[in-house]
């Protein structure tokens, strides 16, 4: 059985850079999905403030145009 014949395309220190890299890029990543994750959350918390607000407006428009309308 013949060895493999391949020439080695990466070098030892290209694959530990590689991997450093990968792990940097992942760590990045990680800490922009928690900054994310929080700003979503925090904005999520204002979603029953405004439905609350809109539909107490709606209700008090509707009231007085309604009232407008019978006189």
């Amino acid at each position: 059985m013949a060895k493999n014949t391949l020439q080695e395309l990466y070098t030892q220190k290209d694959l530990e850079n590689a991997r450093t890299k990968g792990q940097l890029i992942g760590w990045v990543q990680g800490a922009a999905l928690g900054v994310g994750g929080v700003l979503l959350l925090s904005v999520i918390g204002w979603i029953p403030t405004f439905l609350v607000l809109g539909v107490g407006g709606f209700v008090l428009y509707k009231v007085f145009s309604s009232s407008s309308k019978t006189e």
